[in-house]
């Protein structure tokens, strides 16, 4: 597993006492490496947007991990990026993460008005902006009869695309959110918990009651179809992709579908 080389930790500041035993972080990290009190992760198509964000992001009930800037003032560097450490483990906490994925909407939403010059990333080409436009170009009778329920939903704008693999937790502190992954357009408010109960029903982390828990969003069933398809198209397009996870979301769109039959008949 590739490391920062000598060139990244000095740009980044990393004192030489903690370059020598380095700890290898979890997913949670981008599988990153710690050194000292700095996670450094190889950067993403997004990260230096999310690095901006995180600089001075407020999210009710929660701490975000702040970014580390390099000596030349930048977010990356050599595709490398650095994040103060914070404790704390992925969890199976999804209702308590689908709740914080409303707030962390409303946050970005202040952000992408008050930060001057904060845009989405753009042009982005990435297996995931590209799985996110065809899961909502999908069309089907599931979509079109549950459509007309996001007519109340208003769009706030930016959500969080991976917030459930990006939240840790320790004993009783408030969650930390350890990155923003921001979908590739804006979607309407509470897609992003939508996609923290859709990865908590394919890792079997969750009841599929959890539907149920968070209905009173609107146009809920039809954000759980498009997060579905979502993660199924992402599951085509990446290279890392497995047969297990594809069949666990086939089983969780069938029970959306059936969810939207019941509801209907």
């Amino acid at each position: 597993m590739a490391q920062p080389d000598d060139l990244v930790l000095y740009a980044f500041r990393a004192p030489v006492k903690d370059a020598a035993r380095p700890e290898h972080m979890g997913y949670a990290w981008d599988n990153g490496w710690r050194y000292g009190d700095v996670v450094y992760s190889q950067a993403g198509p997004y990260a230096s947007w999310s690095a901006k964000v995180r600089e001075r992001l407020a999210v009710a009930g929660a701490r975000v991990a702040r970014p580390v800037l390099a000596t030349n003032g930048r977010h990356t560097v050599g595709g490398w990026k650095a994040t103060k450490f914070v404790e704390g483990q992925l969890a199976r906490r999804v209702d308590e993460t689908a709740q914080l994925g409303l707030r962390v909407e409303e946050a970005l939403a202040t952000a992408m008005v008050q930060f001057s010059g904060l845009i989405l990333p753009a042009q982005r080409d990435d297996v995931f902006a590209r799985a996110e436009l065809a899961a909502w170009e999908e069309t089907g009778e599931a979509y079109s009869a549950t459509e007309a329920e996001l007519a109340d939903a208003p769009v706030l704008g930016v959500g969080h695309a991976d917030l459930l693999a990006t939240t840790i937790f320790a004993g009783a502190n408030p969650p930390t959110i350890v990155d923003i992954v921001p979908t590739a357009a804006p979607r309407p408010r509470g897609y992003t918990t939508a996609l923290v109960c859709v990865d908590g029903l394919i890792n079997d982390a969750v009841d599929p009651g959890i539907c149920d828990r968070f209905a009173y969003i609107a146009g809920f069933d039809h954000l759980l179809l498009r997060a579905a398809a979502y993660r199924r198209h992402v599951n085509n397009l990446h290279p890392a992709a497995s047969a297990n996870t594809r069949a666990k979301i086939s089983e969780v769109e069938d029970l959306f579908v059936s969810r939207v039959s019941g509801t209907l008949a």
